[in-house]
């Protein structure tokens, strides 16, 4: 069996733009609301929902329910066709996450990882390939916004003879 090894390298808005949005306030459009209490960081990812047939925008809660540690060996890959799929980190801790363009062909070669500095958030855009979540730390919880409603909106991809590690540089 074929191993793939892929390096993370730091999430920017530049090198993640063909997958989806990187969520900080960072560079934002921003202004005072509330009397000057309040700095509102204004639209920070692009939500793309499909409403055909019923979907709707949703927020949830994940929550890691094991740990994982680096470098970690996957060979699936998940999308969402009907919408985006927004993940806000409830803890100021760098995330691995791992994507590939929307061609429904993808290997090992295709994929691309990135870490967050910890204060980051993420938004995939509708039908971009990704590893499903992990964290080094059991219980983290992030808030997720996607799309609810009829229809599959989740299509999953097994690499038949190929492993994929992602490390942590």
């Amino acid at each position: 069996m074929k191993t793939t090894i892929i390096v993370a390298e730091p999430l920017t808005k530049e090198a993640f733009a063909p997958y989806g949005d990187v969520i900080e306030t960072q560079d934002s459009h921003h202004f005072s609301i509330n009397a000057g209490m309040v700095e509102r960081h204004h639209d920070l990812a692009k939500l793309d929902i499909d409403y055909a047939d019923g979907g709707r925008p949703i927020i949830s809660f994940f929550e890691i329910l094991e740990g994982s540690s680096f470098p970690i060996e996957f060979d699936l890959v998940e999308r969402h066709p009907k919408g985006s799929q927004a993940f806000i980190p409830m803890f100021d801790e760098p995330v691995a996450l791992v994507v590939a363009a929307k061609d429904s062909d993808v290997t090992g070669a295709d994929l691309r990882a990135f870490v967050t500095n910890g204060k980051q958030g993420f938004n995939f855009h509708a039908g971009v390939w990704h590893m499903p979540l992990v964290s080094e730390e059991k219980g983290r919880m992030f808030v997720i916004v996607d799309r609810a409603g009829p229809g599959n909106n989740c299509d999953e991809l097994t690499f038949e003879n190929e492993k994929i590690e992602l490390q942590i540089p």
